[in-house]
């Protein structure tokens, strides 16, 4: 549905879905709720540097409407949210005790973002992450390759793929407030007060090719001290089922993971080289919300080894005997690429992940 204003009317453009038509036909078709989405705007349009220009008008307000189409999975993939609701949960009183500059006035949202800092993640390379589906393709890139760090289907906790939700810096503009420092107090302030910290991560995979996940579990960890000692315990990843939740991707299966408390931290009374947390040990230069980590299974059919039946959906999907390594220059691999999606369940924030599964094949 879009809405089309004029002059002097607004249209509602509409295309009913099946069910919408079969409502329609009997004459009980009534709209009893709707939600707004943006997926036309591309905000990488806007330039915040020119915020304070009066002249300044942005490409991005030249955008057209989508037509309406009748898919309902792929009407509003990035809808407009609310994030005062979590205000009914608080007394009059309480709601009064806030400063206005901590409720109700959200200038800096979370982001995902991954986490390729920690002894446990994986090497980022030719913009994606790779996977290994055997212990023989493991075998030769670390022959090869010694100091790459890749996932492995058969050893979830060698390297595991983590992500971050919380406050990274931006541009806010002329007379934009700075960055709010990493610190426990802003955590609270500008994440936990606003009601934004992402509890679940909801997870969608292809699953011609990945058939299971598997994601920390809540005894994990990851804490700063002011010494600038740290806990990274992702160590223990447990498999998790997919659920029914539908979303917009054909052939995706959806996967919901648990989130920890992101303590990671810089000291209140300020931080030095050795104790700063961002660009060390976090991704986010901002307050941190929360933080999760997973591996990926692989299907059966796509383990083969080089002696083995190559799947045909390598050819299908992806790359045949192909030298991928400039390191191993007389070594072959088939691969297939394909990409994760993540979102945060509170904030709606999202972070694709793309990942390459790879085999050896000879030489």
């Amino acid at each position: 549905m879009a809405f089309l204003k004029t002059s002097d009317s607004i249209i509602i453009r509409a295309t009913l879905t099946e069910k919408g038509r079969k409502l329609m036909s009997r004459g009980k078709f009534k709209i009893a709720k709707f939600a707004l989405g943006d997926d036309e705007i591309d905000y990488s349009l806007y330039d915040s540097s020119m915020h304070a220009d009066a002249s300044y008008r942005p490409a991005l307000l030249n955008t057209f409407s989508l037509e309406a189409y009748g898919d309902r999975l792929k009407n509003i993939q990035y809808g407009l949210n609310s994030y005062d609701v979590g205000v009914i949960y608080l007394k009059d009183s309480e709601i009064e005790a806030m400063e206005p500059e901590i409720h109700a006035s959200i200038y800096w949202m979370p982001t995902l973002v991954k986490n390729d800092l920690l002894s446990m993640s994986p090497t980022w390379r030719d913009s994606t992450y790779y996977v290994s589906v055997n212990d023989e393709t493991t075998s030769k890139i670390r022959e090869g390759i010694p100091n790459f760090k890749f996932l492995e289907d058969n050893n979830l906790e060698n390297c595991k793929i983590i992500i971050e939700s919380g406050i990274i810096g931006q541009n806010p503009g002329a007379g934009g407030p700075a960055l709010p420092t990493p610190t426990f107090k802003n955590r609270i302030d500008y994440i936990l007060k606003k009601f934004l910290l992402d509890h679940d991560f909801f997870i969608n995979v292809d699953d011609r090719f990945i058939r299971k996940l598997a994601a920390i579990s809540p005894k994990s960890k990851f804490q700063s001290f002011p010494s600038g000692e740290y806990i990274a315990d992702f160590e223990t990843l447990n498999e998790i089922a997919p659920i029914s939740l539908e979303n917009q991707f054909p052939n995706y299966a959806s996967y919901v993971a648990k989130g920890v408390n992101n303590m990671v931290a810089d000291s209140e009374f300020g931080a030095t080289d050795a104790t700063r947390s961002a660009g060390r040990i976090s991704a986010l230069d901002g307050p941190r919300g929360s933080v999760f980590a997973l591996n990926v299974m692989v299907d059966e059919q796509i383990k083969a080894n080089s002696t083995g039946e190559r799947d045909f959906r390598y050819k299908k999907f992806g790359e045949i005997n192909q030298i991928v390594f400039s390191e191993m220059a007389t070594s072959k691999f088939d691969y297939i690429d394909t990409t994760i999606y993540i979102y945060g369940g509170t904030t709606n924030s999202r972070i694709v992940v793309p990942v390459r599964l790879i085999r050896y094949a000879g030489i």
